[in-house]
């Protein structure tokens, strides 16, 4: 997305790094291209530190709040045989930790001369003064208009007159630029206590949802060790459970056997997106996400194997 990516370039030619202008393109993203990502959703960051050749993580997701059960989620499935909560239940809403991880990715690996103030300016910016919407943003806002219209009142605050903006129209979002003005200027307990968290539990509240301040009070991100493979000679990183990271690590373990084993030729012998190679591709997917499916969870809950699902 070309306005998200000047965000970024114009922090770094303020003096920021790479973990500034992450979070400068992702703020803008959540204004230009908001079916991508955005401050409800969550946040995990991966930062390589080039003088101490260091690779730091962060856990920015949320949890469920602290008094859904299994029975009140349930209650609210009309279908019973539902083996996870339909995205448009209520139930399916976490506390949103992207905000505190945006904050506190500056703050742990941020150049510190660059402040959230200057980070969110272009993203604040676009909301206010507007921008043209992309064909890609189009596409995605059209698809989900139904759900804007139906979710809350404040579903119309992301239409333009009432539908969803066409391909090269102006779309402004006013609210979203307060919402960011206020995390700027107050940091995390601009977000997570005062008028937006309340505006947040009365609505989630309002639909049958069990989140209150408290969640939102005692949300924080965590710093984790990532955990990684070698490739063919190339180490890949991800963040650990419960991020999902791992499902891309084990479709690479599970290629590098099939490759060393002689079942399948080395994918670089491939023709790329022929039907061997998107074979070889979909299956070592399809088995990871099995893996990923079963295994991974809160890990302050359940244990993950981790090693073993990452072993030879």
């Amino acid at each position: 997305q070309q306005l998200a990516c000047q965000a970024g370039l114009e922090i770094l030619k303020q003096g920021g790094n790479a973990a500034d202008a992450a979070v400068a393109v992702a703020a803008a993203l959540n204004v230009t291209e908001p079916a991508s990502t955005g401050i409800g959703g969550d946040c995990f960051c991966l930062y390589y530190d080039a003088t101490t050749k260091h690779v730091s993580a962060l856990n920015g997701s949320g949890r469920s709040p602290k008094n859904l059960t299994l029975s009140h989620v349930r209650k609210s499935i009309s279908d019973q045989n539902a083996y996870h909560i339909p995205f448009t239940n209520i139930n399916a809403v976490t506390v949103p930790g992207a905000a505190a991880g945006w904050v506190d990715t500056i703050e742990w690996f941020g150049s510190g001369r660059v402040g959230l103030t200057d980070i969110l300016r272009p993203a604040i910016e676009l909301a206010e003064h507007g921008f043209g919407v992309a064909e890609i943003s189009a596409k995605m806002w059209q698809e989900n208009e139904h759900l804007l219209r139906t979710c809350s009142a404040h579903g119309v605050d992301m239409l333009l007159d009432g539908r969803a903006p066409r391909a090269g129209e102006i779309m402004r979002m006013p609210k979203l630029a307060r919402t960011f003005r206020e995390l700027a200027e107050k940091g995390k307990d601009g977000f997570y206590k005062g008028r937006i968290a309340e505006a947040i539990v009365e609505l989630i509240q309002s639909k049958g949802g069990v989140m209150t301040l408290e969640d939102l009070a005692e949300h924080s991100s965590t710093r984790v060790e990532p955990i990684s493979i070698d490739y063919k000679g190339v180490r890949v990183w991800e963040c650990p459970p419960n991020g999902q990271g791992l499902t891309a690590l084990m479709a690479l373990g599970i290629l590098s056997q099939l490759q060393s084993k002689g079942k399948i030729p080395p994918l670089s012998e491939m023709r790329h997106n022929s039907g061997e190679y998107l074979h070889a591709i979909i299956e070592s997917l399809r088995l990871a996400f099995a893996d990923t499916r079963y295994y991974v969870s809160d890990p302050e809950v359940v244990h993950v194997p981790v090693e073993e699902l990452l072993s030879e």
